[in-house]
């Protein structure tokens, strides 16, 4: 019911895409076995790690609605982002958004999920009414693929890049911001959003780090859905 009334109201459908792992992963209960016999039951629960995913209250909040992709068959998605059988993927799930609500889809990726965001804005044409790029991948890494391998140059349609000044991930450097900007050669409106800050717990290329905007993370949403909402509508 909520997503029918937002999209009664013309707001927009957000797809946040390239997760790692799937929601359910996330939280679960398990039974132990016990050294005497029996078992106990526990509840694992693990904070939702990946900025998009960790903010998607934030989203609805600013009255999106929400879908999140994981990966085909929970498979590895490493050096698979860029490419035309996960394009197949993004592709189903835009068909099924656009089945649930009468929106226009911004497609939102984060760290090597900006580069399956860039693949299917890049190939999927009118579908796709916007792209947002945050602490997108930009130098090799373990993936084997960067933002670039997407051919953003066929990207034409509004996009925003941002980066975290304080992001110290190598793969994810904020000076290559508008390096990205510019290879988006066909976007009828382009932005590069630098924000700055500076806690971290985790590896600098983990999410609870400035690389996935920890302690930022309301500002952000605020600034990207502000932006999106300035866009013309297609």
């Amino acid at each position: 019911m909520r997503i029918g009334r937002l999209a009664a109201v013309g707001a927009f459908f957000f797809m946040l895409i390239g997760v790692a792992l799937p929601l359910s992963a996330q939280n679960f209960a398990t039974d132990i076995p016990l050294p005497s016999g029996g078992s106990e039951r526990v509840l694992f629960a693990a904070p939702a790690a990946n900025f998009l995913v960790r903010t998607l209250p934030l989203w609805v909040a600013q009255g999106f609605a929400v879908e999140v992709l994981g990966s085909p068959n929970g498979t590895s998605l490493l050096g698979q982002r860029h490419t035309p059988g996960y394009l197949v993927a993004i592709d189903r799930a835009v068909d099924f958004a656009r089945s649930r609500a009468n929106a226009p889809i911004w497609l939102v990726g984060t760290s090597q999920g900006s580069t399956a965001a860039a693949n299917g804005a890049a190939h999927l044409g009118g579908k796709i009414a916007g792209l947002v790029l945050t602490s997108s991948v930009t130098r090799p890494n373990r993936s084997g693929e960067t933002v670039f391998d997407s051919e953003p140059g066929l990207i034409a349609q509004p996009a925003l890049i941002v980066a975290n000044q304080g992001d110290t991930c190598r793969a994810t450097p904020p000076g290559d911001a508008p390096s990205v900007a510019a290879a988006l050669a066909r976007s009828p409106r382009k932005e590069v959003v630098f924000v700055a800050s500076d806690q971290i717990q985790s590896d600098p290329c983990e999410a609870l780090s400035p690389h996935g905007f920890l302690g930022i993370e309301p500002a952000v949403v605020h600034r990207i859905s502000d932006w999106i909402r300035a866009a013309p509508v297609r």
